[in-house]
């Protein structure tokens, strides 16, 4: 849909109806958890988003650009998270480790959230690199006191190796599967 809306130019007001989609069940879950939202940087370079944060929603929001969304001038996208980080929105660097920028999305935006990509993820208790590779990165994120999730966990021993070297955050089908809403407000991991 993304595409066809792009081809159109009816990308903008797609994403947009997506992202006030994704918010519109944030007063049914608890106020300690947030929303993660994956986001271009051609929204957040709109301003667009300015106006659908309200200050009460903001801090409960995170915004995900990924590794594979090319950021043009991270100067002018730096000043275009301005407003949104003043009102508490914070942002994460989604599938680190994959995307064509490498690590300089991660470097270059300040983002408080660091989601490593399950290509990473996948089978590092079987593989000694993939592993001191998170591990490295663990050591990057206590030193500039961002958080870190792992994506993609399927196996308890993808969990266990992630305990073993510091990730103590985690997503994927190992803790649940995708659910709408109305699940999330009664869903208690069992591990």
């Amino acid at each position: 849909w993304f595409k066809e809306a792009k081809s159109v130019d009816l990308d903008q007001e797609l994403e947009l109806l997506a992202i006030k989609r994704g918010i519109e069940g944030i007063h049914c879950i608890d106020e300690s958890a947030y929303i993660s939202l994956n986001v271009s940087a051609e929204i957040i370079l709109s301003g667009l988003l300015s106006d659908i944060f309200t200050d009460e929603i903001a801090p409960r929001i995170v915004l995900e650009v990924t590794e594979h969304s090319k950021v043009p001038d991270y100067e002018l996208f730096r000043h275009a998270l301005c407003k949104l980080r003043e009102k508490g929105v914070r942002l994460a660097v989604d599938d680190a480790g994959a995307g064509f920028s490498s690590f300089q999305h991660i470097l270059e935006l300040g983002a408080e959230i660091i989601k490593l990509d399950m290509s990473l993820i996948k089978d590092l208790d079987k593989d000694p690199a993939r592993s001191a590779l998170t591990s490295a990165l663990i050591s990057f994120s206590k030193d500039t006191n961002t958080m870190v999730i792992a994506e993609g966990v399927e196996t308890q021993e993808e969990y266990n190796e992630l305990l073993r070297i510091g990730v103590g955050n985690i997503q994927g089908y190992y803790v649940g599967y995708p659910m709408p809403v109305e699940q999330v407000i009664l869903y208690s991991p069992s591990f």
